[in-house]
């Protein structure tokens, strides 16, 4: 196979006509790609990604094309050009996006970042999509890529991304939809959700929480598609601005969801937030929002960034609904921007 990719090398170096050389380098890649027997060796892989990436440039765009999708699926060829491929639009690299192995995790990760929902609903369609990928996705809030990733039974969710699944679904039936199908096949995700719904999350709809609650999901999804909610239901898309104003690149913002949660005044929901992340008992973080100068109450909001703005709101809502004095209000204040600083230094 060596001796045959130095060949056509050869034969391509002489063709001139840009459509002609563009037609052979097509047909190498079609060989190369539906080769059947042994995967082809180091020596191989180099030699026909180096001459792939060499002619590049020199290829008509509707060619680029058909090799984009001749090697979307192969493990022979070299990262290199793995990531030029990548750099093509998002209409024609989406099949890449879907299937290549030989994308790093980084690249992935960057383009969830910054590519069109058509890379982030390939990408969420991989056979495997790690955590860190899912948060990310998820954080575009790309209503279509989420539904992909709740039907994907590959994609790992973390405790992050079930809450955002929380706060979308409120605004979006068909997400309801794919949360409650994913909830019926996939048992580590259905407990994610049921211990949220025993712990009182305050994000879920009532409807939805129930249905877990009464163990009637099947009955609830059964509703839903009745109802005519399915996963091409577009009229029900959530505000991305809505979405996105919860997140920070790529990440999601805990300080936005506690500055939504003091808005709404709701003291059993500022308590389940507050005591989710680390652990404590309702009893144990209602103590801490009761007692002046708590340390640790600091110590919890700074380790999850949680804003100035967003601190002295919650000071005021303590002041207001819990009833405490406002004496040492700005020095509580001062000495939350403090260890935010210090924080920070670290």
């Amino acid at each position: 196979m060596a001796d045959s990719i130095l060949q056509q090398f050869e034969q391509l170096a002489k063709v001139k006509d840009v459509a002609a050389r563009s037609l052979l380098i097509r047909k190498l890649t079609a060989e190369y790609a539906r080769r059947t027997g042994e995967a082809p060796s180091d020596m191989e892989r180099q030699l026909f990604s180096a001459l792939v990436l060499d002619l590049y440039d020199q290829i008509d765009l509707s060619v680029r094309r058909d090799i984009i999708t001749l090697l979307a699926r192969t493990n022979h060829i070299s990262t290199p050009l793995a990531e030029r491929l990548s750099m093509e639009k998002d209409d024609m690299v989406t099949p890449l996006f879907q299937h290549s192995p030989m994308l790093s995790d980084d690249l992935l990760l960057h383009a969830v970042r910054v590519r069109g929902e058509t890379v982030l609903t390939a990408i969420a369609s991989r056979s495997t999509v790690p955590a860190d990928l899912v948060d990310a996705i998820m954080a575009r809030a790309f209503l279509g890529a989420i539904a992909t990733l709740l039907r994907n039974l590959g994609a790992e969710f973390s405790s992050k991304a079930v809450m955002l699944c929380s706060i979308i679904c409120q605004k979006s039936l068909e997400i309801q939809t794919e949360l409650a199908a994913r909830c019926i096949v996939d048992e580590v995700f259905f407990d994610m959700l049921n211990k949220r719904v025993e712990a009182g999350c305050p994000f879920l709809p009532t409807s939805f929480a129930n249905a877990i609650e009464t163990g009637n999901l099947e009955g609830f999804l059964n509703g839903q598609l009745r109802n005519g909610v399915t996963p091409q239901n577009e009229d029900l898309a959530v505000s991305r601005e809505e979405a996105v104003v919860q997140m920070n690149l790529g990440e999601m913002t805990f300080d936005a969801l506690l500055a939504d949660l003091i808005r709404k005044q709701r003291k059993e929901d500022i308590i389940w937030f507050l005591r989710d992340g680390p652990g404590l008992s309702t009893k144990a973080m209602e103590h801490l929002l009761m007692t002046e100068g708590n340390k640790t109450l600091y110590r919890i909001l700074g380790e999850q960034d949680v804003s100035v703005k967003t601190f002295e709101a919650l000071m005021q809502w303590r002041i207001e609904r819990l009833g405490l004095s406002r004496r040492h209000q700005y020095r509580d204040i001062e000495e939350y921007r403090q260890q935010l600083r210090y924080h920070s230094q670290r």
